[in-house]
């Protein structure tokens, strides 16, 4: 579509729903593209609602927070009340849900951490979300989030009570107890949507889970916090505690701050806990020399919005500093036939050039003697401006990829593995120090592996080798 909106250029809708739409728009004053939000008609009608619009759009647009969308201006236009904000490319956290399920605990945690900083951010300007859900956190490039609608969809939902007399499931899913009544409410309503969100993404699933308003408010007001563990079995019962607390019904008995939530569930992915419930789902790991991370999924991007809420970009986790933290991902059952060993020509590469090589230098395991060893490995080596920066390998024997950094120049490395059934995982090596950072699988007997390595510059990918073919994963 091509109009006009004011100074803007309508390139295309990104989002359309019930409270409005989004637009993808080019701002002829500022010579830019931007994603225009403009709200549904019959809210600049509702008087309350168009003064609260402006004090919230103008107390957002002053927040000054890398993981808060920028507010380039509000206004009215035609009698249509509009945001223009960075247009940010990708999908929101609702969606990727959505389209994928649970997400692996150390992309959750470092996904809270960034609200978390949004909203401390916030509350330190004494600015309160009061609408904290997945659809609000939209995901860009690298994993990077972003809290969008500071008090404009709460505001949305409020007007549109008041003319309809709705409610939206949606807001209800994530809303302190205290918001249903008239006692007065501060920041730590935020505390507890973002608890609500932390164990939505530890399970694919809302607090709660009823499906009506009123059992919904009986439940937010009466029942004890839901326990992501019982929902989900692997995921450790330190979380457990965290949502607990963070969900607490007196806000005095939830945590201080958004931050505080977020620290706490970093403690809890760092716990050991994770480790035996893990092993009880059928996922086995593993530590060497405390350098040992378990496999990481991959993370496919969907390029659907859900509502209102602006697009965004595939979750890619980011390195912590130093070594690499303990992450895990559930793999798929065995299948009663699995498919056969097949092979598949490398991938073009767009980095410098790969080397194969017959077998990981050093670090090589004795395999057990109640199996013969599977001598073959598939390795790679990635070079880069003519050095040799990473080696990473598969071991069909242990179920095991590796990968070493073997150049300390600031940069990190990876390995990446994919089956042909479609099961994917990664393992890193940050430190450029020490033996190889192994990686535990579980993986069907019959399928066939393949692998790349990549350096990264932060959350920036410098270079990747070719796909190596595709190996038996075991005799």
């Amino acid at each position: 579509m091509q109009s006009q909106f004011g100074p803007y250029r309508v390139e295309g809708v990104i989002a359309r729903g019930g409270m409005g739409e989004i637009l993808r728009a080019y701002d002829t004053r500022h010579d830019r593209i931007v994603a225009l939000k403009l709200l549904a008609p019959h809210l600049a009608a509702d008087q309350e609602f168009r003064e609260r619009f402006k004090r919230e759009a103008h107390a957002a647009g002053r927040l000054n927070e890398p993981h808060v969308i920028p507010i380039h201006g509000h206004g009215e236009i035609d009698g249509r009340l509009y945001l223009d904000m960075r247009l940010v490319e990708g999908e929101d956290l609702g969606a990727r849900l959505t389209a994928h399920g649970p997400m692996h605990p150390q992309d959750v945690v470092h996904v809270i951490e960034q609200v978390a900083q949004a909203l401390d951010a916030a509350h330190a300007a004494r600015v309160v979300h009061r609408d904290v859900k997945p659809s609000n956190v939209l995901l860009g490039a690298g994993g990077f989030a972003y809290l969008v609608d500071f008090g404009i969809a709460a505001s949305i939902q409020d007007a549109t009570s008041r003319t309809s007399g709705s409610v939206t499931m949606g807001t209800l899913a994530y809303m302190a107890p205290e918001r249903f009544g008239d006692a007065p409410s501060d920041h730590r309503v935020d505390v507890y949507s973002l608890a609500c969100v932390l164990f939505q993404c530890l399970t694919g699933a809302k607090p709660y889970g009823v499906t009506s308003t009123e059992a919904l408010i009986y439940a937010h007001l009466n029942r004890e916090p839901p326990k992501p563990s019982a929902a989900m079995p692997g995921v450790s019962t330190a979380f457990d505690r965290v949502v607990a607390t963070g969900m607490a019904k007196n806000a005095d008995e939830r945590y201080a701050t958004a931050g505080e939530l977020a620290a706490a569930a970093r403690r809890a992915l760092r716990s050991t806990t994770p480790l035996g419930a893990a092993a009880s789902a059928g996922i086995e790991t593993e530590r060497r020399k405390s350098r040992w991370p378990i496999a990481l999924a991959g993370i496919g991007a969907v390029a659907a919005v859900a509502g209102v809420a602006a697009a965004v970009m595939t979750l890619q986790p980011e390195p912590t500093r130093g070594q690499a933290e303990p992450v895990l991902t559930p793999t798929s059952p065995a299948a009663t036939s699995a498919p056969a060993s097949q092979s598949a020509p490398a991938s073009p590469s767009t980095s410098t050039a790969s080397t194969e090589v017959a077998a990981p230098p050093g670090n090589a395991a004795t395999p057990t003697a109640s199996r013969r060893p599977y001598a073959s490995k598939t390795c790679k080596t990635i070079t880069y401006e003519g050095k040799a920066r990473g080696n990473g390998c598969f071991n069909a024997d242990r179920d095991h990829i590796g990968i070493r950094d073997t150049y300390k120049d600031g940069y990190w490395v990876k390995i990446r593995s994919e089956t042909d059934y479609h099961h994917t995982a990664e393992c890193r090596d940050t430190s450029s120090e020490g033996e190889y950072v192994e990686c535990k699988l579980q993986l069907r007997p019959e399928g066939s592996v393949r692998v790349m390595v990549e350096l990264w510059d932060a959350n920036n990918k410098l270079a990747h080798t070719s796909w190596s073919e595709f190996a038996p994963i075991s005799k």
